[in-house]
């Protein structure tokens, strides 16, 4: 994942005293790969003319994928899929096999209990309701989203996805762990589209909601520490995402290591990485996107029907959490990092 100034002083050996890598391989979805390549000043082609093979272990964040990006960027490099959708638009573009290396989930995400407890600030915490109290949700229905306020997480309908459930549970809350701005992506910002919802109290430019809560420590360096974050997993009673797609679904994976159960899109990877361990609301229409590729709108009063039904239901919620832990144990970052020494090692060899 070098920054794009550092890709040809990598390859050429002038970074490292002379040392030049035997094999790269580059963390990108396809966008910042193509601008990578488009950056290196033939670094990448020079490499594999010595014999120094590149591979992109890439996310495919919807179907469709447009032809350009076979001679722009995987006829220089080779792409590794981190799910079996990613695999499939692949191959069905490419025309040839393509390896599949699924994400890892760490092991600080996982359910507390007297057994192994987790911490909080110092303190022991044993179980979810005490993971509550970390908070001062005690007595509360959490409902927890995680991940980058960006266009493809769709966060605009979740807000529409909640409004029956919020007005049906007074209390219920929906907590929401990440930047409320992000300049890169352009998404806005999130406090105007919670100004549009029911209760929504207005003061001047702040807007507060009494079911909805900000966490604001979405920065690893200033906010939660991965126990903490943990123990804010710990304290959800369900995960909600009606992303329009995801190139493995990591927060999704971290959730349910936690016996939180998910409702998130039925698209690209989504699938496959929540199994039993949730629900799995209908697309109901898809569109082009800005990379010509496409992603799907979910069915908002489909997603609702299925949030309500997980609120009501405490057992249901415990059965498909208790499932979806077993499942998501499959992901590894041990296994990971195996498959790809074996698939390094293999090339090399060649």
């Amino acid at each position: 994942g070098l920054g794009f100034n550092l890709t040809r002083p990598a390859y050429e050996g002038e970074l490292w005293r002379g040392w030049r890598p035997d094999v790269a391989l580059v963390v990108a979805d396809p966008r910042a790969m193509s601008l990578r390549l488009q950056n290196d000043n033939g670094a990448v082609a020079r490499g594999r003319e010595r014999g120094v093979p590149t591979y992109n272990y890439v996310p495919i964040e919807g179907a469709g994928l447009t032809p350009l990006w076979k001679p722009s960027i995987w006829d220089w490099c080779e792409p590794v899929a981190m799910s079996e959708f990613g695999q499939r638009e692949l191959v069905k573009l490419l025309g040839r096999d393509v390896p599949y290396i699924p994400h890892g989930v760490s092991d600080s995400f996982h359910r507390v209990n007297v057994e192994r407890p987790g911490h909080f600030r110092g303190r022991p915490v044993v179980s979810k309701d005490g993971a509550k109290e970390c908070f001062g949700w005690r007595g509360r229905t959490v409902i927890l989203r995680t991940d980058r306020f960006i266009p493809r997480k769709n966060y605009p309908a979740l807000f529409r996805v909640m409004r029956p459930v919020l007005a049906a549970h007074p209390e219920a809350i929906v907590v929401i762990h990440t930047a409320i701005e992000d300049p890169i992506e352009g998404a806005g910002f999130m406090t105007e589209s919670l100004a549009r919802e029911p209760a929504a109290i207005l003061n001047g430019f702040v807007v507060v909601h009494p079911q909805y809560v900000f966490t604001k420590q979405h920065d690893t360096f200033r906010g939660l520490d991965d126990e903490e974050f943990n123990i804010l997993h710990n304290a959800a009673d369900l995960f909600v995402s009606p992303t329009m797609a995801e190139g493995f679904g990591l927060c999704l994976a971290e959730s349910l290591a936690c016996e939180v159960p998910v409702v998130a899109t039925d698209c690209s990877a989504v699938p496959e990485v929540v199994g039993p361990g949730g629900l799995l609301a209908p697309v109901k229409a898809t569109y082009t996107n800005q990379y010509a590729h496409e992603w799907a709108l979910v069915d908002e009063d489909a997603m609702s029907a299925q949030v309500e039904r997980l609120v009501s239901r405490p057992h249901l919620r415990a059965e498909m959490g208790r499932a979806g832990r077993q499942y998501v144990a499959r992901y590894t970052w041990a296994a990971t990092a195996t498959a790809f020494d074996a698939l390094l090692r293999e090339r090399l060899a060649a």
